[in-house]
């Protein structure tokens, strides 16, 4: 090869590395966000490709959209936030579960036809109802047979919640009446309690259920004489506990009085009466108390993920 061809072909090859080095490098361009002019620095190679729109984020001034869900844990700051950050297409929605009831606030919700931009779904505020501990006493013992002892002691430790107030609901009168139901009074429960601890060592004989309703229990001990010692019990009760915590406003709940012969001994418990309604009334007048405080639209159930 002579020198000139040899100095043509360095020529093309330093050409072509040059074009490749262009071509590798790109141009930079300025590419605009349509929805908000939001600028941002891009290469222009190889023809055109989609940009993501999360790439103009980290170059933005401030968000396009609110996003993320405050957790509230008192029902009176739910409805200021939501007061706050509510829009005309906001809702809320109510999921009525016993385990887990809760208040979720979409403020980005679907408008109606689509016609708006409120459809982003990412702005939320979420109440969980923090079941009293009352409420999750009582449910938590609710048809557990108890030993003597633990019964009694059940008694005394809750005989706060014990009312004398007779039933207000229609249902648990109509109930109490067709099942010959005898009210005991916390003064009688806490009589009950004694007279259980007093015979936690003495064997049963007898139990029987009287005309009125109530149960007599005979227990016979080696201590006392061979008519043993009687103990009157009734077979309801009455509990004004609140289901929620903090909540200002109690709920009456009807105890069924129980108790079972299991050879020498006895056992004891309570089943309460329909506690989904008493549940169910306390959700729906604090989801009321969000309606007319917000004035926004509630639905009963989960919304769109």
């Amino acid at each position: 090869m002579t020198q000139t061809e040899t100095c043509t072909a360095g020529a093309i090859v330093h050409e072509a590395f040059e074009a490749a080095s262009d071509h590798l490098r790109g141009e930079i361009v300025t590419i605009i966000d349509p929805r908000d002019g939001t600028q941002a620095p891009a290469i222009l190679r190889d023809g055109i490709h989609v940009i993501s729109p999360s790439e103009f984020d980290k170059f933005r001034i401030r968000p396009t959209r609110r996003e993320g869900s405050a957790t509230h844990t008192r029902l009176d700051s739910f409805i200021d936030h939501v007061n706050r950050f509510k829009g005309e297409n906001s809702a809320v929605f109510a999921v009525d579960n016993m385990a887990g009831p809760k208040l979720t606030a979409i403020y980005d919700y679907h408008a109606v036809g689509y016609s708006s931009d409120a459809e982003n779904l990412k702005h939320r505020a979420v109440y969980s109802f923090p079941l009293s501990d009352e409420w999750k006493a009582w449910s938590g013992a609710n048809g557990k047979a108890m030993v003597m002892s633990d019964f009694a002691s059940f008694l005394e430790d809750h005989i706060v919640d014990v009312t004398t107030d007779k039933p207000k609901s229609d249902a648990a009168k109509d109930f109490l009446a067709k099942t010959g139901g005898n009210l005991a009074s916390p003064s009688k429960l806490i009589e009950i309690a004694r007279g259980l601890q007093v015979n936690e060592a003495s064997t049963l004989r007898e139990a029987r259920n009287l005309s009125s309703g109530e149960a007599e229990v005979v227990f016979q001990s080696e201590h006392l004489d061979a008519n043993g010692n009687k103990l009157v019990l009734p077979n309801a009760f009455m509990i004004c506990i609140p289901v929620f915590a903090r909540a200002t406003v109690f709920d009456q709940i009807l105890a069924r009085f129980r108790y079972r012969k299991n050879g020498g001994s006895i056992s004891f418990w309570f089943d309460l009466w329909r506690p989904d309604l008493v549940f169910e009334h306390a959700f729906t007048e604090a989801c009321e108390q969000v309606k007319k405080e917000t004035s926004l639209p509630l639905f009963v159930g989960n919304p769109e993920s």
